[in-house]
Protein backbone atom coordinates (compact mmCIF):
# COMPACT_ATOMS: atom_id res chain seq x y z
CA UNK A 1 0.00 0.00 0.00
CA UNK A 2 1.06 3.24 -0.98
CA UNK A 3 1.44 6.10 1.85
CA UNK A 4 -0.09 8.59 2.15
CA UNK A 5 1.07 11.76 0.09
CA UNK A 6 0.90 14.08 3.64
CA UNK A 7 3.60 11.37 5.47
CA UNK A 8 5.80 11.43 2.62
CA UNK A 9 5.83 15.46 2.32
CA UNK A 10 6.47 15.59 6.52
CA UNK A 11 9.25 12.71 6.02
CA UNK A 12 10.77 14.61 2.76
CA UNK A 13 11.21 17.67 5.00
CA UNK A 14 13.75 15.69 7.35
CA UNK A 15 14.96 13.11 5.11
CA UNK A 16 16.01 12.78 1.62
CA UNK A 17 13.06 10.85 0.74
CA UNK A 18 13.33 9.52 -3.41
CA UNK A 19 10.61 10.62 -5.38
CA UNK A 20 8.96 7.39 -5.96
CA UNK A 21 6.44 5.76 -4.83
CA UNK A 22 6.87 3.45 -1.70
CA UNK A 23 5.04 1.20 0.29
CA UNK A 24 4.95 1.00 3.52
CA UNK A 25 7.54 -1.97 3.97
CA UNK A 26 9.97 0.01 1.25
CA UNK A 27 9.94 3.46 3.29
CA UNK A 28 10.43 1.85 6.65
CA UNK A 29 13.81 0.00 5.17
CA UNK A 30 14.98 3.05 3.36
CA UNK A 31 14.18 4.99 6.64
CA UNK A 32 15.77 2.59 8.69
CA UNK A 33 19.22 3.12 6.51
CA UNK A 34 18.90 6.82 7.16
CA UNK A 35 18.55 6.30 10.71
CA UNK A 36 21.58 3.74 10.97
CA UNK A 37 23.67 6.43 9.26
CA UNK A 38 22.39 9.39 11.32
CA UNK A 39 23.15 7.18 14.38
CA UNK A 40 26.72 6.61 13.50
CA UNK A 41 27.84 9.40 11.75
CA UNK A 42 25.22 12.55 13.03
CA UNK A 43 23.40 11.43 16.25
CA UNK A 44 23.30 14.72 17.63
CA UNK A 45 21.43 15.79 14.59
CA UNK A 46 19.24 12.93 14.97
CA UNK A 47 18.49 13.55 18.79
CA UNK A 48 17.37 16.95 17.47
CA UNK A 49 15.71 15.90 14.70
CA UNK A 50 14.03 13.43 17.52
CA UNK A 51 12.99 16.67 19.61
CA UNK A 52 12.04 18.72 16.92
CA UNK A 53 9.10 16.15 16.15
CA UNK A 54 8.50 15.77 19.40
CA UNK A 55 9.06 11.58 19.63
CA UNK A 56 8.15 10.54 22.86
CA UNK A 57 11.39 10.45 25.20
CA UNK A 58 10.68 7.17 26.71
CA UNK A 59 10.01 5.58 23.29
CA UNK A 60 13.01 6.90 22.22
CA UNK A 61 15.14 5.83 25.47
CA UNK A 62 13.80 2.19 24.73
CA UNK A 63 14.77 2.30 21.28
CA UNK A 64 17.89 2.70 21.98
CA UNK A 65 18.37 0.41 24.57
CA UNK A 66 19.45 -3.12 23.72
CA UNK A 67 17.66 -4.96 26.80
CA UNK A 68 14.40 -3.38 25.88
CA UNK A 69 14.77 -4.13 22.09
CA UNK A 70 17.25 -6.98 21.68
CA UNK A 71 15.32 -8.93 18.46
CA UNK A 72 15.44 -5.52 16.37
CA UNK A 73 18.32 -3.20 15.71
CA UNK A 74 17.80 0.51 17.58
CA UNK A 75 18.04 2.40 14.15
CA UNK A 76 15.09 -0.42 13.19
CA UNK A 77 12.44 0.63 16.24
CA UNK A 78 13.78 4.43 16.01
CA UNK A 79 12.87 4.09 12.31
CA UNK A 80 9.25 2.89 12.73
CA UNK A 81 9.11 5.60 15.72
CA UNK A 82 9.85 8.22 13.51
CA UNK A 83 7.56 6.89 10.85
CA UNK A 84 4.56 6.47 13.31
CA UNK A 85 5.14 9.88 14.66
CA UNK A 86 4.60 11.39 11.16
CA UNK A 87 1.61 9.95 10.16
CA UNK A 88 0.15 10.93 13.31
CA UNK A 89 0.70 14.05 12.56
CA UNK A 90 -0.08 14.02 9.26
CA UNK A 91 -3.55 12.74 10.10
CA UNK A 92 -3.99 15.39 12.13
CA UNK A 93 -2.96 18.53 9.64
CA UNK A 94 -5.95 16.48 7.47
CA UNK A 95 -8.34 15.89 10.62
CA UNK A 96 -8.20 19.44 12.24
CA UNK A 97 -8.70 22.88 10.17
CA UNK A 98 -6.57 25.33 11.58
CA UNK A 99 -8.01 28.92 10.55
CA UNK A 100 -5.46 31.49 8.99
CA UNK A 101 -4.00 34.07 11.23
CA UNK A 102 -5.41 37.69 10.40
CA UNK A 103 -2.23 39.47 12.38
CA UNK A 104 0.37 38.54 10.50
CA UNK A 105 2.55 38.92 14.23
CA UNK A 106 -0.08 36.53 15.72
CA UNK A 107 2.14 33.68 15.52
Amino acid sequence: MPIDPVTTTLLRREFDLPMAVMTETELLDWLTVRVGEMMRYRPEYLMSLCYTLDLDEESVARALDPVETPSEPPFRVLARILYDRQRARASSKQHVAVPPLDDPNAW
